[in-house]
């Protein structure tokens, strides 16, 4: 939904955060601005280009003590933040106002709600780290990330179970993948021999070499993926959207990967239609097929069942568990503890317009 031109700037942060991922790199973005506007004074914020291409180095700065990692949104993405539509100058003037009268009440407010989202996650994680292959329940899990402060990371929450599972399939099905070269082609292989070596892996000693099939997810970011979530050595691209797809949804999906074969992970996929649209275009050689959720939570059983708990299952909770931490490397109560206490952040600040509801006190520093 379109910002009103009649929002103030409370209601345009709010909405950043309400739809920021757990990360809240944005909001952090503001933060950073109003921090530096407060205390070294030396950006206009009536002047958005004083700050703008700065802005994400001063929250790449803090990040990584607080986050575990640098913000990874592509510079015409972050760009935008100021823009009209999200938070312009005349706006972000606004809140700085109301911050420097508040002694960094809008900082304040940024981080707790980061501390908030901190709480929940951290929750996660050490619910993921007592699992095994008997507790872990995939949907249990995924329902954790239907709460309003983490719904927009449902989508990295499903990749995550989706690698996991995969990954360890294709590894304890003992898959190999051979490349050769044709005999008729040895001449040329001679000829470029040492780029067939650095890009192929073959020479003219070793036409032919096997590797274990493997799959990988692209990374563990926030930035576009330019329609790829995984990619395999054996060849389709793997596609994950936490969403039921219908005949509008599948063109865009496929059209924005380059692979050549792609298998598609959704929620729910509406077959009937889907079939009718891929046999009326050139898409049906690109999908190799669909899986759902429900074919998730029919292998997951399958991996935690008596057969291969021990196993199987083990590897894809313990992965399930590897990943959430990689992609969610929040840093630890001491660190946001440190933070604020340099800051000066507490409680205190956040009153009136912008007391939390449930403030989350930032944790403690730990007596040594």
């Amino acid at each position: 939904m379109a910002a009103n031109s009649s929002d103030n700037g409370k209601q345009r942060l709010d909405r950043l955060i309400r739809k920021g991922r757990v990360h809240l790199y944005k909001p952090m973005m503001i933060a950073e601005v109003l921090y530096r506007d407060r205390i070294h004074r030396d950006i206009e914020l009536s002047n958005v280009e004083t700050y703008r291409r700065e802005s994400s180095r001063w929250r790449d700065a803090v990040s990584p003590r607080l986050v575990g990692k640098k913000g990874v949104l592509n510079s015409r993405y972050e760009d935008q933040l100021f823009n009209e539509e999200v938070l312009p100058p005349r706006l972000m003037v606004e809140l700085g106002e109301a911050n420097r009268a508040g002694d960094g009440c809008v900082e304040c407010y940024i981080y707790f709600a980061l501390v908030g989202r901190y709480a929940l996650v951290a929750e996660i994680n050490e619910r993921l780290r007592n699992s095994d292959a008997e507790t872990f329940d995939l949907r249990a899990f995924l329902t954790e990330f239907e709460t309003p402060a983490l719904r927009r990371s449902m989508d990295k929450a499903y990749e995550i179970v989706v690698y996991a599972l995969f990954d360890a399939l294709v590894r304890h099905l003992g898959a190999t993948v051979t490349l050769s070269i044709s005999p008729d082609r040895q001449n040329m292989l001679a000829d470029f021999e040492r780029f067939a070596f650095l890009v192929l892996g073959v020479t003219t000693d070793r036409p032919t070499v096997s590797q274990p099939a493997r799959l990988y997810r692209v990374g563990t970011t926030n930035a576009a993926d330019a329609g790829l979530d995984m990619w395999a050595n054996f060849g389709p691209a793997v596609q994950v959207k936490h969403m039921t797809l219908d005949a509008s949804r599948i063109g865009e999906i496929v059209l924005a990967s380059m692979a050549d074969q792609v298998v598609i992970v959704c929620v729910q996929a509406d077959k009937s239609v889907i079939e009718t649209v891929l046999r009326q275009s050139d898409m049906a050689g690109r999908i190799r097929g669909f899986v759902t959720e429900a074919n998730l939570v029919e292998w997951y059983g399958v991996c935690q069942g008596r057969k291969y708990a021990a196993t199987l299952g083990r590897e894809v909770v313990a992965e399930v568990s590897r990943q959430f931490a990689l992609e969610f490397p929040l840093g630890g109560h001491e660190n946001v503890a440190i933070f604020c206490a340099e800051r000066g952040y507490s409680a205190n600040l956040l009153r009136g317009d912008w007391a939390l509801d449930d403030v989350p006190a930032a944790p403690a520093e730990e007596s040594e």
